[in-house]
């Protein structure tokens, strides 16, 4: 009987939880695009609000704020493949 009131609560806060799911920073390896539109999408989509652009080091610095902390984030992208090489939070 325990264990099935237990099942009953993780599946009754299962839709709860899909949205913060959905709010997850990117992470290295991913595909965010070539182009800053798309990227900005991405990035967007993921729950890190662009605030900029920027050419450093031979890749695409986009700095956003994750949604889920607030922090003020540096996420880089090469330009060639369009994944994330680097994920760091801004000093």
């Amino acid at each position: 009987m325990k264990n099935r009131f237990l099942s009953m609560i993780v599946f009754a806060a299962l839709p709860l939880a899909a949205p913060v799911a959905a709010l997850a920073m990117p992470a290295v390896g991913d595909m965010i695009g070539t182009d800053a539109e798309t990227a900005k999408a991405a990035l967007e989509k993921a729950g890190c609000p662009v605030k900029s652009f920027e050419a450093e080091g031979g890749k695409v610095e986009a700095q956003c704020t994750d949604a889920a902390t607030g922090k003020l984030m540096e996420v880089y992208i090469d330009p060639a493949s369009g994944k994330v090489t680097e994920i760091k939070e801004k000093d």
